[in-house]
């Protein structure tokens, strides 16, 4: 076995071993074992996958920094330094007024989505529909996606899959050993590809549409996308990260048949997903198609597997925080949080939940 697929092994062994626990996983890990998922994760699972590339916006946002100390940050410097979180940026509306990171990263390693990906996909789905290349969230996947045709999936929306609501409690959930992790696993060893997966799915009915968070139907969605949108996912992005200003190039992973893997493995540099997360909150209150489409979202949201939290359209909104916000979340703690109120939006990055992200969260009073 070669070093890049040892590496990739030990990610998912970690994740199989522990699929019902999102940020503590690798809880009681040592340094040595949190650093060689680190590795596997930024080197070993891109290393081999086909990837798609999205050059640096053709005018990158400059971003101003007007920096602050104070006893939060310093709480951050001691989580960066003893912990597992990698990276701190707050912009307030106007400035980054905190920039942090671990000596683990540099300013230029491309990080890990994991599940923030999922709301990228939301994103560009909503530019799609305001294109017209899918008609509306209402629209069958079956009509975009041809061999959704004959599946447990052919009747559901895109208002069904991006809410979590597919009515596939009977072959796909988040609980702990199901086909979620299953599926997630399995793609990413290269067992199965995603049309393999979405044809296992074949001659199986429809359960009640609950909530039912799994990994696969981001996946489907972003299909969908890339065979009706001209010129693709790779336009769609490059579209988005021109707008947004990103300053890197980024990269998604796709499987031995073209198609996305955008449920988890999109990877970016911090600053290009602070950046990212800039352009979904500046879009979400503008009075355009796509502001529209996200304030759709929002008054969609409804309850979710966790009683602290709502979902829709891809994102999260957590009932314990009272100001309108939305939230792009990550396994093991990663996190792009806006502010809809003051256009503030925090992003981070870890390897891992193993601290109390109190004091980042604090940046916001």
């Amino acid at each position: 076995m070669s070093k890049f697929k040892t590496l990739v092994s030990t990610v998912i062994l970690g994740i199989l071993l522990y699929p019902s626990v999102w940020a503590d996983h690798l809880k009681g890990k040592s340094k040595q074992e949190l650093d060689r998922f680190l590795k596997g994760r930024i080197v070993g699972t891109p290393a081999e996958f086909n990837k798609v590339l999205i050059s640096p916006a053709k005018k990158s946002l400059s971003l101003n920094k007007e920096l602050i100390e104070n006893k939060n940050t310093k709480n951050i410097d001691k989580i960066l330094q003893n912990k597992s979180l990698l990276s701190v940026l707050y912009f307030d509306g106007q400035n980054v007024v905190v920039d942090k990171k671990s000596d683990k990263i540099q300013d230029d390693t491309k990080l890990y989505s994991f599940s923030i990906s999922k709301s990228f996909v939301s994103y560009v789905l909503g530019n799609a529909i305001c294109n017209g290349d899918i008609k509306s969230l209402d629209d069958k996947i079956s009509d975009y996606v041809p061999e959704a045709k004959g599946t447990l999936y052919e009747n559901s929306t895109f208002r069904d899959l991006t809410n979590m609501r597919a009515g596939d409690t009977n072959f796909a959930s988040r609980k702990a050993g199901s086909a979620t992790f299953i599926y997630a696993g399995q793609v990413i060893q290269k067992k199965k590809t995603v049309k393999e997966y979405l044809a296992e799915s074949s001659n199986l009915k429809t359960t009640k549409k609950v909530f039912n968070y799994n990994n696969f139907l981001t996946d489907l969605v972003a299909r969908s996308i890339d065979l009706k949108s001209p010129g693709g996912l790779k336009k769609a992005y490059q579209d988005f990260a021109n707008k947004a200003g990103t300053s890197s190039e980024m990269f998604f992973l796709i499987d031995d048949n073209g198609w996305p893997l955008l449920h988890g493995w999109t990877y970016a540099t911090r600053e290009d997903f602070l950046k990212l997360g800039i352009q979904v909150s500046k879009d979400w209150n503008s009075s355009t198609c796509i502001g529209d489409y996200l304030k759709n979202i929002e008054s969609m949201r409804d309850k979710s597997d966790n009683k602290n939290a709502e979902y829709a359209g891809y994102f999260w909104f957590n009932k314990k925080n009272k100001s309108r916000h939305a939230q792009m979340r990550g396994h093991g703690s990663q996190q792009i949080h806006i502010d809809l109120e003051k256009n503030r939006v925090l992003t981070y990055h870890s390897i891992t939940g193993d601290y109390d992200d109190k004091s980042i969260w604090n940046l916001l009073k």
